[in-house]
């Protein structure tokens, strides 16, 4: 008999989600739990499976009850044994974890476990923004800046397992700013939140006049959130408005690109500053993406929109990488 529920948890380096959901993407319970990776491995690794014991306890079910548990984590995944090879927000000893066999041991649930991003692209395609499609391309606009490509109806991890790093894709060769890896140009320096925290505090450093720096402190914990960065646009502050028209105007290119080399239904954005902002947020990047767009037959044909599950993008995605691995 076919199981009804799955979990899905979205791992990452600042909380953990854990959800309860049915077949059809249906969130029955949900627990939410800081991570604390300064707590290590064995840590970390407890407040997930206590995330999923909370989560399954809210539900009032027992692990049998569920076909499978999908996690989401921030890095590189060896699909084939569920085993995390690098997840550095998540502490320094998170190198080859063989995360799914842990879970399995301690739940006694088949686990499987995938990157983080390409988790809430497979969730926005079968219950979200992208429902019905067949090729849709996920960017998700956090910390970083990673993506998901569906092709054909299927979740595609490339032949490296590397598919969808369209935060390191190269939009302006001359900007001296590099990505992580060393990439200079890249779209994560200069549309994430982080790169557009470096944006703001450089304009303030030259002597412009702007709230963020003290809605950074009051708001955000020192840090610029998607809420420091919605309360700085409602008072009109002109650097931040400066630094995300930037932001924008390179995910537009970013997406521009994206239609001309894959031609995609759908491209759907997500992460916490499109979830607070909405088409404030997306609405430009459609803009800028359509006037880069070689073929220029009927433009809007080309969906460019928010993601519909917002911060349940991951969960979801989790628990559908479950059911459908099984």
């Amino acid at each position: 008999m076919a199981k009804k529920y799955f979990v899905g948890v979205d791992l990452g380096g600042t909380s953990i989600r854990a959800g309860v959901v049915t077949a059809k993407g249906e969130v029955l319970a949900l627990e939410k739990r800081k991570t604390h990776p300064e707590l290590g491995l064995d840590g970390v690794f407890d407040r997930l499976a206590g995330a999923i014991e909370r989560a399954l306890k809210a539900a009032d079910l027992k692990p049998r009850a569920v076909g499978g548990i999908g996690v989401g984590v921030p890095g590189p995944v060896d699909q084939a044994t569920g085993t995390v090879r690098v997840a550095v927000n998540l502490g320094k000893d998170w190198k080859n974890v063989p995360l799914a066999q842990r879970l399995e041991d301690r739940l006694g649930v088949p686990a499987f476990v995938d990157n983080d991003v390409r988790v809430g692209a497979l969730g926005e395609h079968r219950h979200g923004a992208g429902r019905g499609r067949q090729d849709m391309v996920a960017v998700f606009v956090g910390t970083g800046i990673g993506g998901g490509i569906i092709l054909g109806g299927q979740l595609r991890a490339g032949f490296r397992g590397g598919a969808g790093e369209v935060g390191h894709t190269v939009v302006n060769g001359d900007d001296g700013v590099l990505d992580a890896h060393g990439q200079p140009g890249a779209v994560e320096p200069i549309a994430s939140r982080t790169g557009m925290q470096r944006q703001v505090l450089e304009r303030v450093a030259q002597g412009q006049a702007s709230v963020v720096p003290g809605l950074m402190e009051s708001l955000g914990g020192g840090r610029l959130t998607s809420r420091v960065i919605y309360e700085a646009l409602r008072q009109k502050d002109p650097v931040m408005l400066e630094v995300l028209a930037v932001a924008q105007h390179t995910l537009g290119v970013l997406a521009g690109n994206l239609v001309n080399i894959l031609d995609p239904e759908m491209i759907v954005f997500g992460g916490g500053v499109t979830e607070r902002l909405g088409d404030r947020f997306v609405g430009p990047i459609r803009k800028v993406a359509q006037a880069h767009y070689i073929n220029k037959t009927d433009l809007n044909s080309v969906k460019i929109v928010a993601a519909a599950l917002k911060d349940l993008s991951g969960v979801v995605g989790a628990a559908v990488l479950a059911r459908e691995r099984l």
